[in-house]
């Protein structure tokens, strides 16, 4: 969405909705986390929209407790990308479905 962001977050109950230039791309749910991409780029620029569907608790790191979580607990990084991963192939499936 072009904002700048200082935090990612974690999924910790309720449901997300993903927005980009204000079309819905996916539901996040309890396990799933969002935002990492604006502490992991120089530009900080966030690249969709955050809604929640649902009442929702959320975690939340800053780039230090980011970095820190990285560094000291491998598994912490590995489930990160996990989430991407998994959010990225739902995603494939959706638009080679369409084609």
């Amino acid at each position: 969405d072009g904002t700048e962001g200082e935090l990612m977050y974690g999924i910790l109950s309720g449901e997300v909705e993903m927005y980009i230039k204000g079309q819905l791309i996916e539901t996040l749910e309890k396990g799933d986390v969002f935002g990492a991409g604006a502490l992991l780029h120089g530009d900080k620029l966030r690249e969709s929209t955050a809604i929640a569907k649902t009442d929702c608790k959320l975690a939340y790191l800053n780039q230090p407790q980011f970095l820190f979580a990285v560094q000291e607990t491998p598994m912490f990084a590995i489930e990160v990308l996990r989430s991407y991963s998994d959010r990225f192939r739902k995603l494939k499936k959706i638009f080679t479905s369409e084609a």
